[in-house]
C-alpha cells in the first residue's frame, strides 16, 4: 500500500512540474544599448563598414543612449541597424525625430559583435525584427532599408494600470462591562485581487502622438490604419508589398543597402569618390506647422564622364522628408 502511495505522490509531483514553470514569468528584454561598430569581415580594411548598432528594448533611458552613441562620433554620419520589440512609445518616438534631424538612415538587421573586441561585428540577417514602437524610431530614417524577409510588426499602443484592491476579514467581538459594551476586532484573513485597467484618455492622447509624428515622417496614412486597427494583445507583420505601399520602407533590399551611399574619410578612388554636387535653388511650398517647406534643387557630376545629375529633396526646415523623389541623370 505505501509503494502504491508513493507512485501516486511522485505521478502528481510530475504533473505539478509543468504548471510550475508556466507560472514563471518570461525574462524582460534587456534595455537598448547603442554602440559604434566597424565591420569584423576578413579583408576590409581599410575600407571596413561602420555603423550604429541599436538593440532591445527601447526604455526611458534610450534617447540618452542615442545622443551620447551620435556625440561620440565627432560629426560623422553612421546608418543604424536596428533591432528590437518596441518599447516606450514617447521615447520612440523622440528618437525618430532626433534622427531626421541628423539626416541618418536605417535598416532593420540584427548585429553580432565579434569575440576580438566590443567594436567590431557582423550583420545577421537571417531574421530581422522592429515591432511595436520599433517602428516609430524606425520612421524617422531618412532611407529605411528593410529585408524582405523582416518581422515589421504593428499593434494599437495603450496605456494599462494595473489596480491591486486589499480585502480584509475581521472577526468582531462584542462583550459587557457593566453598563459598558466593549468591541474589538481581530484581522482573521487578508487578500489582495488586481485587475488590469486601460486607461482610454491616455490611449487616445498616444495616438494623436503617433499620427502627428507619422505624418511629420512623411509616411503614408495608411501605416497609421494598419497600427490602430490591430488589437493592442496582437501583432500584424506587413508583407513585403505592404512596407512599400505605407512608405515604412523606402527600398525592399538587403540591410547591407544602407551603406550605398555611405561616405568615406579616406582618400577616394576612381569607382566611389566623392561627387561634387551644387545647390540650384529651392521652391517654397509655405509653412507647415511652424516649419517652412520647400523642394531643394541641386546638381552634381555623375559617376561617368559627360553624365550630370539632378538631385531633389523635400525639406520641413533643415529635416529631410521621406519621399519618392530620385535623382534623375542625365546622359
Amino acid at each position: 500500500m505505501s509503494r502504491i502511495a508513493s507512485c501516486l505522490a511522485l505521478a502528481l509531483l510530475l504533473l505539478a512540474l509543468p504548471a510550475a514553470a508556466q507560472d514563471k514569468p518570461a525574462p524582460a528584454p534587456e534595455p537598448m544599448r547603442i554602440v559604434p561598430v566597424r565591420s569584423a569581415e576578413p579583408g576590409c580594411e581599410p575600407h571596413c563598414r561602420e555603423w550604429l548598432a541599436a538593440q532591445g528594448a527601447i526604455t526611458n533611458g534610450t534617447l540618452e543612449e542615442l545622443r551620447r552613441a551620435l556625440a561620440g562620433l565627432g560629426g560623422r554620419k553612421l546608418p543604424i541597424l536596428i533591432y528590437s520589440t518596441g518599447g516606450t512609445v514617447e521615447v520612440a518616438i523622440a528618437m525618430g525625430e532626433l534622427i531626421r534631424q541628423q539626416g541618418l538612415d536605417i535598416a532593420v538587421a540584427r548585429t553580432v559583435l565579434s569575440q576580438r573586441g566590443p567594436a567590431l561585428g557582423s550583420i545577421d540577417e537571417r531574421s530581422p525584427l522592429c515591432s511595436s514602437a520599433c517602428t516609430f524610431v524606425l520612421a524617422g530614417g531618412v532611407r529605411r532599408i528593410i529585408p524582405p524577409q523582416s518581422r515589421i510588426g504593428v499593434h494599437q499602443q495603450t496605456i494599462v494600470e494595473t489596480e491591486t484592491t486589499t480585502v480584509r476579514d475581521y472577526q468582531i467581538v462584542r462583550r459587557r462591562e457593566g453598563d459598558r459594551i466593549i468591541e474589538t476586532r481581530e484581522l482573521v484573513k487578508e487578500t489582495k485581487e488586481q485587475r488590469t485597467v486601460k486607461q482610454e484618455q491616455a490611449t487616445g492622447e498616444i495616438d494623436a502622438k503617433i499620427a502627428r509624428h507619422l505624418d511629420a515622417m512623411g509616411l503614408d496614412r495608411s501605416f497609421l490604419k494598419l497600427t490602430v486597427s490591430t488589437p493592442a494583445d496582437t501583432m500584424r507583420y506587413l508583407r513585403p508589398e505592404e512596407m512599400r505601399s505605407t512608405t515604412i520602407a523606402t527600398q525592399i533590399a538587403p540591410a547591407t543597402a544602407v551603406f550605398a551611399e555611405q561616405r568615406s574619410d579616406a582618400a577616394p578612388g576612381p569607382a566611389d569618390r566623392r561627387i561634387a554636387s551644387a545647390i540650384l535653388g529651392n521652391i517654397g511650398f509655405g509653412q507647415h506647422r511652424g516649419r517652412e517647406i520647400r523642394l531643394e534643387l541641386a546638381v552634381r557630376e555623375g559617376s561617368r564622364p559627360g553624365e550630370v545629375g539632378l538631385r531633389m529633396r523635400l525639406l520641413s526646415g533643415n529635416a529631410p522628408i521621406a519621399t519618392r523623389l530620385r535623382t534623375v541623370t542625365i546622359g
